[in-house]
Order: C-alpha cells, then sequence, then structure tokens
C-alpha cells in the first residue's frame, strides 16, 4: 500500500503517533544530527544528505547497561527486566535499518538469544527515509543495500518535493497512515524515478563478488602492514558502526553490578589473554580482523554482508582512511604480485 503525506502534516501526524508511542527522529545537536525524542518544540532534521553521527543500533543495544544485578555477601543473583514502551523510529535511513535486521542474526537467533535486544524490538517500529541524494561517503549500492532498499522497515518514505510517498511494508506500521491520501499512479512513477536516479548516482565502491575468496587468500600477506600503517587504533571506526556488535562485561563491585559495554577489536587489549599472550598484538593484524569480519567472517556467521556501506567510518574517520580504498587494495592484492611476477 501507498500513500502520500505532505510534508506540512508531518508534524501533526507524529503528533498523533505520541499518543501511543514514544516517537523518536533526527534532530540536530551541534555540528551533528541524533535520534531524539519527539516534542511540539521538536526541529527535525531530514534534509541531511548523511546519516545520524551516531548508529540507531544504540537504540537497542547501549553503549553501557546494566543486565545483573547481585549480592555478594549472600550469593543471590537478581536479573534485570527490561520493560521498553513501544517506540516509533522516524526516518531512520534504509542502511541503518537493515543493520538492525542483521544484528537481528546476533542478538535474536540461535540458542542463545539477548532478552534485552528482544524486548526492545518486539516495541520499536522503524520508519524509513529513503536517500534521494547520497551522500559522497556513502556506499551503500556496493554493499548489497541501495538509498531506498526495504530491509527491516516497516514503512519507507520517498521525498518527492513538498510531499513524501509512503510505502507501506509491514501489517505492523498498518493503522499508522490512517487518513493519508493513496498514492496516484503518477506520483508512484515519481518516486520510482526518484529512486533509480539515487542509485545510479552513487558510484561502484568496489566489487563484491568474489571477494570473501580474495580477501582469505591473503590473509596472510603484507597488504595488511600497508593498510594499516595510517590507522591511530582510535575505535571510531567500529564505535560508530551500525553492525559491529563486540561488548565486553564488567563487574562493578561498588554497585554490584555486571555491566555490557561497547568494545572494539581496534584495541590492543581486546585480544589480550589472561597469559598476557595476544594473537592480534600489532595495528596490522586488528586492522586485518575489522575488515575480515565484515566482508567474510559475516559471510561465514549469517550468508550476509556484514557492512551496510553507511559510510560513516569514511567520514570520521581522523586520519582519513576510506575502507572502500582499503577493500580495493586487498581484494586487488593477489592480482598485482602475479602480475609483478
Amino acid at each position: 500500500m501507498k500513500y502520500i503525506l505532505p510534508k506540512h502534516e508531518l508534524n501533526s501526524l507524529l503528533e498523533r503517533w505520541s499518543v501511543g508511542h514514544a516517537v523518536l527522529a533526527p534532530q540536530k545537536v551541534g555540528a551533528y544530527t541524533e535520534f531524539l525524542p519527539f516534542g511540539a518544540q521538536s526541529e527535525l532534521c531530514l534534509e541531511e544528505p548523511h546519516n545520524t553521527r551516531f548508529p540507531p543500533k544504540a537504540l537497542f543495544f547501549p553503549q553501557s547497561e546494566a543486565i545483573l544485578k547481585y549480592k555478594r555477601n549472600t550469593g543471590q543473583l537478581e536479573n534485570i527486566e527490561v520493560e521498553p514502551e513501544k517506540r516509533i523510529i522516524f526516518g531512520i535511513r534504509p542502511c541503518d535499518a537493515k543493520a538492525v535486521a542483521l544484528l537481528d542474526t546476533v542478538f535474536a537467533e540461535g540458542e542463545n538469544q539477548d532478552p534485552f535486544w528482544l524486548a526492545r524490538r518486539a516495541e520499536t517500529l522503524l520508519i524509513g527515509l529513503g536517500c534521494h541524494e547520497p551522500c559522497a561517503t556513502c556506499f551503500c549500492t556496493s554493499a548489497d543495500s541501495g538509498p531506498f532498499n526495504t530491509e527491516g522497515l516497516d514503512a519507507l518514505l520517498t521525498d518527492l518535493g513538498s510531499e513524501y510517498m509512503v510505502e507501506l511494508l509491514s501489517e505492523r506500521a498498518a493503522g499508522l497512515f490512517d487518513g493519508l491520501a493513496h498514492a496516484s499512479p503518477a506520483q508512484q512513477k515519481s518516486a520510482q524515478t526518484a529512486q533509480t536516479a539515487a542509485e545510479h548516482a552513487m558510484p561502484k565502491a568496489f566489487e563484491l563478488e568474489g571477494l570473501k575468496e580474495k580477501l582469505d587468500r591473503v590473509f596472510d600477506e603484507e597488504i595488511w602492514t600497508q593498510l594499516a600503517q595510517s590507522c591511530l587504533g582510535c575505535g571510531v571506526c567500529t564505535f560508530l558502526c551500525p553492525t559491529c556488535f563486540c561488548f565486553d562485561l564488567v563487574d562493578e563491585t561498588q554497585r554490584d553490578t555486571r555491566v555490557r559495554n561497547w568494545d572494539t577489536c581496534m584495541y590492543r587489549v581486546y585480544s589480550l589473554e589472561a597469559s598476557a599472550h595476544n594473537p592480534r598484538p600489532t595495528r596490522k593484524e586488528r586492522t586485518r580482523q575489522r575488515l575480515m569480519h565484515k566482508y567474510s567472517y559475516w559471510w561465514d556467521h549469517a550468508g550476509k554482508l556484514g557492512c551496510t556501506g553507511c559510510g560513516r567510518c569514511v567520514r570520521y574517520c581522523p586520519v582519513g582512511l576510506d575502507i572502500r580504498a582499503m577493500i580495493r587494495k586487498a581484494g586487488a592484492y593477489e592480482s598485482e604480485v602475479l602480475h609483478a611476477n
């Protein structure tokens, strides 16, 4: 089902949703945007050509959260129950919605499912906003996605100038758009034209076909040293990545609380063992781990690419490292060596 939402009616629609849901939408904070609760005084920021700085995965998987309480003196454990309110995340970009779906394979599938993730996911609707003018740092079309990809979304909006075309994608969101006019064939055609133009405007970042096999073959090659030379090991790329999910568990004994905190494979201590042995002792191994995880190990884990092409790691790297160029170099390394011989 497809509807038309005039832009001047957007705020009133969000206010209507706010009666029964907590509504989160992109809003300006300093030089960046982030998802904040929508209110009467909110100023939405939907025209930026790029994503929010921090990925919305934090709305399901907080950077730090208590997961267990205990009493050391008595040995008693107290589970922490998550009781999230019904939420609507409005204006999420397709790459971030796909990232949430990818993280479902980590937290919501198999024998050891995460109750915190499951509880928040069950109460959250994702209303997406397609990217009609993709940012220069984005490369979703090269990462098995696209600026109007629908994976993980309950509805998707396409900007038509003075209005949005709304495509309903799940029954869960069926009642949200009651009262809106249905999109005419001409409006649907305009939306399709805008979507196609956005996809064609994005240059190919790298060749995805056969990439996993190429990376696996150069695992022990010198290319990783070259790629890691400029890296600071700061972890910005992983903390801002919408699909990175590594975490550490810490017992805060003063509070008798076990806390889960985001962690990153880009830190030396991440892989440091109790014996003092570190299987990833330098930035070479840690850089290799990051790229191999996204473009090889995710295929082993879920049969899918672990990158959505959101471009945050490109946009915010303090030394200008570009994962697109790194993947191109790693993927082409073997052929360059053969040619040299």
